[in-house]
């Protein structure tokens, strides 16, 4: 493949991040009004979040045996097309009156997940193969793009329902389908699949191997940390500023312009030096910062002000988090191909679309119960430090370990080329 064609590749895997993430993270500015228009607790509400991840928890060693067969250009492609049609249902389940809304609701979430679980799956295995010495800095800037569409969807999706819910929904559907005749044409580049070089892999390979789980737990702490805030903070802003959708969307934005930025910067730092190094350093800032935003929420009585000194708090939480993710997805890549040779590579990344999954829909069905069982935001944000400080003490403790893993693998890819 030469260098036009792999930046043609690029930007469709770019793209399709960005309108994944932009869907996932549309509907957050929108919870309270829903809350209220369908009557629903804050465990419900945040529930919707959750929701977008269970197929990627259930499906992820699935769709990366898919990826594997069918190759990750027709699995992008009909994934898009799939996250189109429950762009519109989210309109519909506004619509309807023969049944609850909120059923049709969790159907369009479901549908959007399994989507995107593809998209991740297959996106991540197509980069491992075109840029296998650069894959830190790759991953890095897909996890950007993602984050960019997780800036926008707020943004997006809290003015233009502000505007009319018409607008937001159709207007997304509109967008996720721009980008199908881009993914389209780099098909091939992208991967057309066949079996595996190796034959099937094994999905107890990712259990047994120490790597490869001690990773999964990690990449699980820190999306459940992620999935709580993405799903607590607009209910937060609406109970202590009283915010509309569109200001909890910018204020959002600022949130994850940070994190986009981290893992731009943190993927290439990751080529460059290894991963260990920044995984340790990101453990320790977003443990302390969810220790300070807890202490804030707790302790400074004037809300108009502890509420911005979080916002604050939490832009620090989110490029840090960056640099304790973004890490892990050359560690899945380098484990994987050192345990088991290549032609594994969407089952490896299934399986860690499946530990992502896992703490996006623990994190946003935590912080939804503690709040409504304590009514301290305190409390409920303080407590998310417990995941961070156990990803710390298991990254600390095998830190030679996984440093081992990444440094052997990469010599041998360097040697070869």
């Amino acid at each position: 493949m030469n260098e036009n064609e792999k930046k043609w590749a690029f930007w469709a895997l770019s793209c399709a991040f960005l309108v994944d993430f932009l869907g996932y993270a549309f509907i957050v500015p929108i919870l309270p009004s829903w809350k209220a228009e369908f009557s629903l607790s804050n465990t419900e509400a945040t529930a919707l979040v959750s929701l977008w991840a269970v197929p990627l928890f259930l499906l992820g060693p699935k769709t990366g045996r898919l990826t594997d067969r069918l190759g990750a250009g027709r699995t992008i492609l009909f994934s898009l097309c799939c996250l189109t049609v429950a762009s519109l249902l989210y309109l519909a389940a506004m619509e309807v009156t023969f049944v609850d809304g909120f059923i049709v609701l969790s159907l369009a979430r479901l549908i959007h997940g399994a989507s995107g679980a593809a998209i991740l799956t297959a996106g991540f295995a197509a980069a491992s193969d075109i840029w296998p010495t650069n894959f830190g800095e790759v991953s890095g800037k897909l996890i950007a793009m993602a984050t960019i569409g997780g800036l926008l969807g707020p943004v997006i999706g809290g003015v233009a329902y502000t505007i009319g819910p018409e607008y937001a929904f159709i207007g997304l559907s509109i967008i996720t389908a721009l980008i199908i005749p881009l993914v389209y044409v780099t098909t091939k580049e992208l991967g057309v699949g066949g079996e595996p070089a190796q034959g099937s892999v094994p999905l107890k390979v990712f259990i047994e191997n120490p790597v490869l789980f001690r990773i999964g737990l990690l990449v699980m702490m820190t999306t459940l940390a992620t999935g709580a805030l993405e799903a607590g903070i607009p209910l937060f802003l609406e109970d202590n500023l009283g915010l509309n959708a569109a200001w909890i969307g910018a204020v959002l934005l600022v949130m994850v312009v940070a994190q986009g930025l981290g893992g731009w910067i943190w993927g290439a730092l990751v080529d460059k030096n290894g991963p260990v190094k920044y995984m340790v350093l990101g453990w320790y800032i977003v443990t302390a910062a969810m220790l300070a935003a807890g202490y804030v929420a707790h302790s400074i009585s004037d809300t108009v002000l502890a509420a911005y000194c979080i916002i604050v708090i939490l832009g620090i939480f989110q490029f840090a988090i960056s640099a304790a993710q973004v890490p892990m997805l050359p560690m899945v890549d380098t484990a994987t191909s050192q345990v088991y040779g290549e032609g594994g590579a969407g089952l490896a990344f299934g399986a860690f679309g499946t530990a992502w999954a896992a703490g996006t829909i623990i994190g946003p069905m935590v912080i939804g119960p503690v709040y409504d069982y304590t009514g301290s935001w305190g409390i409920t944000l303080g407590i998310l430090a417990i995941p961070m400080f156990i990803g710390l003490i298991i990254t600390l403790k095998n830190r030679e370990l996984l440093a081992d893993c990444y440094n052997s693998e990469m010599s041998k890819r360097l040697e070869s080329e």
